[in-house]
């Protein structure tokens, strides 16, 4: 228990929060409800320790549950080369060598979100949070604290962690694509006339191909066997890696929270 001027914090592990109406009420305005960080804790092997941090105020009533983690961070995670080979041979004899103890606040497999129900209630939030992460850091120690890709959205709440030495570093950006378009003669239209006689040529050339067939699923574990082996190549092929999914990630996913799933498959036959 971690007291700060407003109120109290606690640390919960996930069994303790299984019947507890706040933690279903925590996140449920977001794309990743509280299903999903149970999904995250219970399918993922990546060395992650999860905890959650009940965050009550004086008068006794939760105001969040916020989804922290910890785990121990290769410090030369994307190095290539002889520094890279080097430090290996080091780790060998010294298994912690050039790693450090870092807790993340937010999500293991995703972008973070603050674990409110009511919006209102983010800066109270984030103010309990710079009070208390230190000194649960320090309890653990960990050496450095990290709220885990934030989208800008929580710049505002967050601005009070400045004054505590926190800094905002740009993160690897999230994808999105803005469809402006009415239909595809609307955006064929706005481009170029190079990329339009490109394009132009490589229709031609695909239709004298196999056909190509999407299918959209919400639970992709009939499938699985197909799509995974082909997930881990991509994901070997990064010089930069944080989180492993799993195959019972993927499963979960379908199973647990179907309604927020969709997987794109695309074949060629």
């Amino acid at each position: 228990m971690i007291p700060f001027p407003q109120g109290v914090v606690k640390v919960l592990a996930l069994a303790e929060l299984r019947n507890c109406g706040a933690w279903k009420r925590a996140l449920q305005n977001k794309c990743k409800d509280h299903r999903y960080y149970e999904i995250v804790q219970e399918t993922l092997q990546c060395g992650f320790e999860h905890h959650y941090l009940l965050i009550e105020d004086h008068a006794g009533q939760v105001r969040a549950i916020q989804p922290v983690f910890f785990v121990r961070q290769n410090l030369v995670e994307g190095v290539r080369g002889k520094v890279r080979s080097i430090v290996g041979t080091i780790r060998k004899m010294f298994p912690r060598f050039l790693t450090m103890r870092v807790l993340m606040v937010g999500c293991g497999a995703g972008a973070g979100d603050l674990g409110v129900w009511d919006k209102d209630d983010e800066p109270f939030v984030a103010k309990a949070l710079q009070s208390s992460l230190q000194t649960y850091a320090r309890q653990n120690k960990a050496s450095l604290v990290v709220f885990k890709d934030f989208p800008a959205i929580y710049r505002s709440a967050l601005e009070v962690l400045y004054s505590s030495g926190y800094a905002r570093i740009p993160s690897m950006p999230m994808t999105r694509l803005s469809l402006r378009y009415k239909n595809w003669d609307e955006y064929f239209g706005t481009l170029s006339k190079a990329t339009r006689k490109d394009l132009r040529r490589k229709f031609r050339k695909a239709e004298r191909a196999p056909n190509i067939e999407m299918e959209v699923v919400t639970d992709v574990t009939p499938f699985i066997d197909e799509i995974y082996p082909l997930y881990l190549a991509v994901h070997e092929r990064s010089a930069l890696k944080f989180e492993t999914l799993t195959k019972e990630y993927f499963h979960a996913i379908g199973q647990q929270i179907p309604e927020r799933a969709r997987f794109f498959i695309w074949r060629q036959n």
